[in-house]
C-alpha cells in the first residue's frame, strides 16, 4: 500500500488523564447523506480501548504545513492525557485543512485492525487556501513533490 498516496489526519479522542491522539491516514469518505467516514486502527494502538470506550472523536485534516505535528503524533511518544484534552474538542486544530466531530456507530474487525464506520456530526473548515499533507512511499509529502 505504500505505493498508494493517501491523506493524513490526527485522531483525538478521550477526555481528562484518557485524551489519546494519533496520526492515521487509512481514513475513506463512506457516505454523503447522512455523512459517514470509516477509519481504520490497529487493535493494539494505544488510542483503539479510549476510542472503543468514548464512542467519539475527532478528525484534523493535517495541512502541508503540519510534518511536526504528523510526526509527533506517529511516535511512540506521542503525547497524551490532559494536554490534549483540547484538541478532542477545540473548534479546528490551528493550521489544519479542517476538522470532523464524529460519533461511531458500528465497529467490524479487520484481522489486526478494527475498522469505525462513524457519523460525522460536524465540520470545522480551517486552512482554506491550505494543501494537504500526503503520505507515500513511506514518507510525508505534498502533492506538489
Amino acid at each position: 500500500m505504500r505505493l498508494f498516496p493517501t491523506g493524513v489526519a490526527l485522531l483525538c479522542t478521550g477526555t481528562g488523564d484518557k485524551a489519546v491522539g494519533m496520526t492515521i491516514n487509512a481514513l475513506m469518505s463512506v457516505s454523503l447523506t447522512p455523512p459517514r467516514i470509516l477509519v481504520s486502527v490497529l487493535n493494539t494502538a494505544r488510542a483503539h480501548p479510549v476510542l472503543s470506550a468514548s464512542r467519539s472523536f475527532t478528525v484534523h485534516l493535517l495541512s502541508d504545513r503540519q510534518t511536526t505535528t504528523a510526526g509527533q503524533f506517529a511516535s511512540r511518544e506521542k503525547p497524551a492525557g490532559t494536554a490534549l484534552e483540547d484538541l478532542v474538542e477545540q473548534d479546528v486544530l490551528p493550521g489544519a485543512l479542517a476538522t470532523l466531530w464524529c460519533s461511531v456507530e458500528e465497529v467490524f474487525q479487520g484481522g489486526d485492525h478494527s475498522l469505525f464506520l462513524s457519523r460525522v456530526e460536524s465540520i470545522g473548515h480551517g486552512e482554506e487556501d491550505g494543501e494537504p499533507l500526503i503520505f507515500h512511499r513511506g514518507a510525508l509529502g505534498t502533492k506538489q513533490q
